[in-house]
């Protein structure tokens, strides 16, 4: 690498790390004050730069947003989209498997706390093009987990229903209990592994096979 190459990529380097710092400081910012109320000025405020410099980076709030929620979204679909059920051969495996993926996406939002309450409080508020974001979101999640529900099904390990409708009511009961626990903090007072595992034994119970 020559020395205008390193001059270069130090250069893209500094610009990323900028990137990231209001992208940081527009999450803060965003949960403290709403999608709405938010102001660019509190943003680069934050970050210590001047308001010339944001538009470097981003045209505007709403495209920083939209990048946001983004990232936001990808972090959820790449937590789940990890797990392979292919694998498994035993009811008590599933069970481990589950609690184990559901304390990882537990860890992902708990650690990101600002960015699911923007999730949650924010993102079907601020425009179309976001909703139809969340939309294809939820869409894509919901066919991930009714793929999920036919390979258990094939494999003997939960009982014929509709995989579907079984994704979404499986997605409906563990994002009502995640605003509930990182939104809300009305059970912030539960361990994770105990809210996580509640949740894993009301889908065993609901798909046991006619054997169980």
């Amino acid at each position: 690498m020559t020395a205008n190459d390193e001059k270069l990529s130090r250069r893209e380097q500094r610009r990323e790390d900028r990137r990231d710092e209001i992208k940081a400081a527009g999450v803060h910012i965003f949960a403290k004050h709403g999608y709405h109320a938010a102001k660019v000025s509190q943003i680069v405020k934050e970050v210590g730069v001047a308001q010339g410099t944001f538009y470097l980076y981003f045209e505007g709030k709403e495209p920083l947003f939209g990048e946001i929620l983004n990232d936001f979204l990808a972090m959820v679909v790449g937590t789940i989209a990890d797990w392979e059920p292919s694998d498994l051969d035993t009811r008590e495996a599933l069970r481990g498997d589950l609690t184990r993926v559901g304390l990882m996406l537990t860890d992902v939002l708990t650690e990101n706390p600002e960015h699911t309450q923007i999730f949650f409080r924010e993102a079907l508020t601020v425009s179309k093009e976001f909703k139809e974001m969340i939309r294809e979101f939820y869409e894509t999640l919901g066919a991930m987990l009714s793929s999920f529900n036919a390979i258990l099904f094939d494999r003997g390990l939960i009982a014929r229903r509709n995989n579907r409708v079984l994704a979404y009511m499986t997605i409906g009961m563990v994002e009502r209990v995640i605003q509930e626990y990182v939104v809300h903090g009305v059970l912030d007072d539960i361990p994770a592994r105990e809210v996580v595992e509640n949740l894993v034994l009301l889908y065993l119970e609901g798909t046991a096979p006619p054997a169980e």
